[in-house]
C-alpha cells in the first residue's frame, strides 16, 4: 500500500479490498506450509519467507497505518488495541517457528513439532485477520489517501 492519492485506472484504490487481497496471500502461503508437503530445506526457506513476509506487513501496521487511524477514528482505540495484541501473540509464535525450523534441518526431525506449531498460527491468524478484515475493510474503502510508507 502507498499514499498520496493513489489512482487506478482512474478510481481511488479501495485499501480494505487491497488489505482482503494480501491477508488471502497469508492464507494461501500458511495453507502450503500447513499441508506438509515440503522437505526440510524447502519447508525452511519458505516458512522464514513467510514468517519474515507476515513480521513486516503486522510491523507496517503497527508502526504507520494504526498511528494514522488513531489520529482519525479515535473510536476505534479498543479495535486498535485489540489488533495490536493479537499481533504480538502472532509474532511470538512465528519466533517459535523460525527456531523450530532452523532446528529442524540440523537435527533431522521435529517435524511434527513444526506442523503443531503451523496449527496454533493457523488458529490465530486466522481469528486475527478476520476480526481485522471486519473492522477495518470498511473504513479503508471510504479512505481516499493513506499514510506515506505503508
Amino acid at each position: 500500500m502507498s499514499g498520496a492519492g493513489d489512482l487506478v485506472h482512474g478510481r481511488a484504490i479501495a485499501w480494505g479490498d487491497e488489505l482482503v487481497k494480501l491477508h488471502d496471500t497469508f492464507r494461501r502461503d500458511l495453507a502450503e506450509l500447513r499441508s506438509g508437503s515440503m522437505r526440510a530445506p524447502a519447508l525452511r526457506e519458505h516458512c522464514l519467507t513467510f514468517c519474515e513476509a507476515l513480521h513486516a506487513h503486522h510491523g507496517g501496521e503497527d508502526d504507520v497505518l494504526f498511528p494514522h487511524l488513531d489520529g482519525l477514528h479515535p473510536e476505534l482505540a479498543a479495535v486498535l488495541d485489540r489488533l495490536r495484541d493479537e499481533h504480538q501473540v502472532v509474532a511470538r509464535l512465528l519466533a517459535r517457528i523460525r527456531t523450530l525450523v532452523g532446528a529442524l534441518e540440523a537435527q533431522g526431525g521435529g517435524a511434527d513439532e513444526v506442523g503443531e506449531e503451523l496449527e496454533r498460527l493457523a488458529r490465530e491468524l486466522e481469528a486475527h485477520l478476520d476480526y481485522e478484515e471486519e473492522q477495518l475493510v470498511p473504513l479503508l474503502n471510504a479512505m481516499t489517501d493513506m499514510p506515506e510508507n505503508l
